[in-house]
């Protein structure tokens, strides 16, 4: 199971509430340069300082999947500092998402499967705990509204199944899912249902703005 610092979880799904995490790095001065441009051509102590960034996106549910990747290269820098500043944001992600985690255990709410959903993001858990952290996400999603885009979302990403992303946008008017949808039938090269299913939304859509237009000017 997952060392933290000086205990383990010895139950996953009885996980004792650890102390908050305060991230140790240091909030130095930080680049304004993106962070994909500072590991190109960053100064040592600016891709020190990047892996603040990456920590505070990471942690926000922002670019997960991106930022990890940037980390992972990171913790390759042939500078030792800029290393270990990449082990210690690795570090300090784990045990913010295990806080979390801890001290959300017994809610049923969207809030708190964001937590489990974005930790698995990261990639930083494996094999059958991976598996462990999964289970506990669908257990907490039956338990929780389907009225939120977000809830669609962590379905999709457990099942794999599209369906959701329809749905989502069907019940949420959530243009980002029905557009991953629409990308993954032309992906599956079912050419003509996604036409099918632009053409039907994009009517609606622009009869329900219409509405809204005529509505607003009564």
């Amino acid at each position: 199971m997952i060392p933290l610092k000086n205990e383990e979880i010895e139950d996953f799904f009885n996980i004792p509430l650890m102390p908050e995490i305060v991230m140790k790095i240091d909030k130095e001065a930080l680049s304004t340069l993106p962070i994909k441009t500072v590991l190109t051509i960053g100064a040592i102590s600016e891709r020190k300082a990047v892996t603040y960034d990456i920590f505070a996106q990471v942690t926000r549910g922002i670019n997960i999947e991106q930022n990890m990747k940037y980390l992972q290269q990171l913790l390759k820098d042939p500078h030792m500092d800029v290393s270990l500043y990449a082990g210690q944001a690795l570090e300090d992600i784990e045990n913010y998402f295990e806080y979390h985690i801890s001290k959300t255990k017994n809610e049923n709410t969207i809030h708190s499967c964001l937590f489990i959903y974005n930790y698995l993001r990261t990639g930083i858990l494996r094999g059958s705990l991976k598996e462990k952290y999964k289970l506990l996400l669908m257990e907490k999603l039956g338990k929780v509204s389907d009225r939120v885009h977000l809830y669609y979302e962590m379905m999709y990403y457990l099942t794999g199944d599209i369906n959701y992303l329809l749905e989502s946008f069907k019940k949420t008017k959530n243009m980002e899912h029905l557009r991953l949808f629409v990308f993954e039938k032309l992906k599956r090269q079912d050419y003509k249902e996604a036409r099918a299913i632009l053409f039907q939304h994009t009517k609606a859509l622009v009869r329900d703005i219409s509405n809204l237009i005529s509505n607003s000017r009564k």
